[in-house]
């Protein structure tokens, strides 16, 4: 009589380890679903709604009837916290879960301890949202904080602009006090004086000796009188005041002789707050006296405009010698004014650059933000 072997039951699996394969494969899935959900609800809300959802759900997934979140101290203030749920039987609840990832927010669960026992896989669970829930606030603490910094940083550049502000008016108004008490003074003595040579001049009659010195002290005179007026319009141009910084600038440049001029100024700069119309007059103004004094130039190229990032720009190019050879010959007033336009331009946050260009000749650039700064 023959063994029979039968190869169906000595290979088949064995159901209950399949089953317990089975179940841990579905807690497996549920923590990760339970972590995702988690995730996704502090992603996509505010962490003051997100919290209380998440520690809800903690509490169910562990079985506590109890969940506390204890918030780290912010400058020393009293800790803040969060609880969910109440203790139903304090004399039977114990701790089912303490947070120990080592931040400073602390998660506790709370619960019956005959309750469904914590596993270790259930504890890492837990483990991975608490730090969740502590990257979470910490996130919020840092844009709040960002938040306090950028209001800060706001409130600190109006009071900027408007020190700036009160810095720009008492020298513009330092200026025509001084162009007054020159027109009022110097030259109306001057003029005086003009007047009484030309006068003196003429009763002498031309046969006298001393007529050609006389005509020479007269036109002295009345040279003084001229400076001192073109002084007078620069300490204030009444341009400034009345139209604006491209008219102004306008007004200057034609004032000049013996060199080719292009202007190129937008009429929307007559619109700039007056802080950033008076520096950038007196940037170009310096730098037009520049070309002027040291440049030995022939051509003489200004433009003024804005840009579409609200910024003001100005240009002042000329084909002379150069800024290299400027600085050769060692000339004090050249430097001086340098840093003057560098200092003025730093008042609005601005900069300036100043080079050679590449066929010769210096080229002044200046930009600054436009703000909304005013004199008052």
């Amino acid at each position: 009589m023959g063994l029979e072997h039968n190869t169906d039951t000595a290979h088949s699996p064995d159901v209950a380890e399949m089953r317990a394969l089975y179940r841990a494969a579905e807690a497996r899935a549920a923590r990760l679903r339970f972590i995702i959900e988690a995730r996704n609800l502090l992603d996509t809300h505010a962490f003051e709604t997100a919290a209380p959802e998440v520690l809800s759900r903690l509490a169910d997934f562990a079985g506590a009837s109890l969940a506390r979140l204890v918030f780290p101290p912010v400058q020393g203030e009293v800790p803040v916290q969060l609880m969910i749920g109440q203790s139903r039987s304090p004399e039977n609840d114990s701790i089912l879960f303490a947070s120990e990832d080592g931040s400073d927010l602390s998660l506790t669960l709370i619960g019956p301890s005959r309750g469904r026992a914590i596993d270790a896989d259930d504890r890492q669970t837990l483990d991975v949202v608490a730090g969740q829930l502590a990257d979470a606030c910490n996130l919020e603490r840092q844009a709040a904080e960002n938040q306090a910094l950028l209001g800060d940083l706001e409130r600190q550049r109006s009071e900027l602009a408007a020190l700036v502000a009160q810095l720009i008016q008492a020298q513009e108004q330092e200026r025509q006090r001084v162009a007054l008490d020159l027109h009022d003074g110097s030259a109306q003595l001057a003029a005086g004086l003009s007047y009484r040579l030309q006068n003196l001049a003429a009763r002498i009659g031309e046969a006298h000796a001393l007529k050609p010195e006389i005509d020479q002290l007269a036109a002295l005179a009345r040279q003084s009188v001229a400076d001192l007026r073109a002084a007078i319009a620069d300490l204030r141009p009444p341009e400034l005041d009345d139209l604006g910084v491209a008219a102004a600038l306008r007004t200057r440049l034609d004032a000049i002789d013996g060199m080719v001029v292009i202007a190129d100024l937008d009429v929307r700069a007559d619109r700039w707050p007056a802080s950033t119309g008076i520096i950038f007059y007196r940037v170009a103004q310096e730098a037009i006296s520049n070309v002027l004094k040291h440049a030995e130039a022939s051509r003489l190229i200004v433009r003024l405009f804005e840009d579409g990032e609200r910024q003001a720009h100005l240009e002042v190019i000329d084909d002379g010698k150069g800024i290299g050879e400027v600085r050769k010959t060692n000339i004090r007033g050249a430097r001086l004014g340098i840093v003057g336009m560098r200092e003025r331009l730093a008042l609005l946050g601005g900069r300036i650059e100043i080079g050679t260009g590449s066929s010769g000749g210096t080229y002044v650039r200046a930009v600054a933000p436009l703000q909304q700064e005013t004199l008052g």
